[in-house]
Formats: structure tokens, sequence, C-alpha cells
């Protein structure tokens, strides 16, 4: 996979830890040894990162609508570059909110069967 995005709706401390017990597929592998993939992003309900392979971390690169830089650092329990200004994350364009909502939905139901159901009151 060239491009891992990681996609994680729960951003706290519980679940953006310094460390873990178990790695299951890594970031970046140590001097020496190459395997390809990696993540090349991440996003959470507060912002999104990409991903520094040579410094080998995360960096913010905006931040959703209502929330803040400060949220996520409280939230975040390991260090990420960030730049001085942070961009908002633009809201996504009405033509790509309705094909998420319709084709795509019923595309990856039966995979994700709780992204099919509608937000509260939508169709």
């Amino acid at each position: 996979m060239p491009r891992v995005i990681l996609f994680r709706e729960e951003h706290s401390r519980r679940v953006m830890v310094p460390e873990v017990d178990f790695i299951s597929a890594p970031g970046v592998s140590e001097p020496g040894v190459h395997r390809l993939g990696g993540p090349y992003a991440m996003l959470t309900e507060l912002g999104l990162f990409s991903f520094h392979r040579e410094r080998r971390c995360f960096r913010l690169e905006s931040v959703h609508p209502g929330r803040s830089v400060e949220e996520i650092r409280d939230n975040t329990g390991f260090e990420f570059d960030c730049p001085d200004r942070v961009p908002i994350t633009p809201r996504p364009e009405p033509e790509t909110l309705s094909a998420i909502r319709s084709a795509i939905r019923s595309d990856i139901a039966e995979t994700y069967p709780r992204f099919r159901r509608p937000p509260c009151g939508r169709g």
C-alpha cells in the first residue's frame, strides 16, 4: 500500500499513546531494514496529520472546524510537529458529500454497517 491513511474517530490520550505493547505493522523500520508502506496520514475527530518517515513523527496539517490546536495537544499522548499557523480543515464540497451519502455508502454498507446508517435526520 503506497498511501496508508489511518482513521481513528476517538482522539484521546487513551488511544493516542506514546508507546504501544504490540506493533502489527511498523510505521518506520530500523536503519538497514527496508520495508515499504507505513502511514501516510492520520485522520481523527480533531484533525488531520501527515506522517514524516525521516523524522519518524506525525505533523498536524489541519484542525477541524470548532476544534483547536490546544485541544489536540491536550488529547494526544505523544509529541507531534506543529506549524506556527495551522489551517482549519476545509469542509467537503456538496458533490463529495452527496457521493459519500449515496454511492459510497451503498458500496461499503456490508463491510461497514454503521457507516450505512444516516447521521441524525439525514438521508
